[in-house]
């Protein structure tokens, strides 16, 4: 699968709601399948227009069926001081990681994954952040042979979140 990775800006309205599409779809299919909740109220799309102007929004297409099947958004913390290591460091967080159901367990995750640590380390990045719903088993078993551990953990109002890193 040839995949084009393509930043989404604030008024690209076409791909904002391709990118709606996606989110929404993908936790339909979490909830129906697995019976995670914590997508199952659609994102907003004026949320979705705000993560454009705020973040880098990503949205990715299959080449061979001209499909939009993923995305993903990546926000940087500024470089800050960190006695542990020499010199600057800086930190990126993967945020809306979500793949058209219909394509999914195709090796898009793992293009997109191999995309981001490759962008990551351009921008000079050495650690990289998300977060992970605790019963989305799936999820974790991907981040986790992706090179991710978990960190730690908090609760949000309904569930909890696990929290993952990548040192690059």
């Amino acid at each position: 699968m040839e995949l084009s990775f393509r930043r989404v800006l604030k008024n690209d309205e076409n791909m904002i709601n391709e990118i709606y599409k996606i989110i929404t779809l993908s936790g339909q299919d979490m909830f129906e399948k697995q019976g995670l909740v914590h997508w199952k109220t659609p994102y907003p799309i004026e949320s979705i227009k705000a993560d454009c102007e705020n973040r880098e929004v990503f949205l990715i297409k299959d080449l061979q069926s001209d499909l939009y099947v993923h995305t993903f958004q990546l926000e940087f913390e500024p470089k800050t001081m960190n006695n542990k290591i020499k010199g600057y460091v800086s930190f990126a967080s993967i945020n809306k990681f979500a793949t058209l159901p219909v394509v999914s367990g195709k090796g898009i995750g793992k293009k997109s994954m191999d995309f981001i640590e490759d962008y990551c380390r351009e921008k000079e990045v050495s650690k990289i952040t998300l977060d992970v719903y605790d019963k989305s088993e799936k999820a974790i078993k991907f981040y986790k042979n992706r090179g991710f551990s978990i960190t730690s953990s908090k609760p949000t109002k309904h569930f909890s979140i696990y929290i993952m890193e990548k040192i690059l």
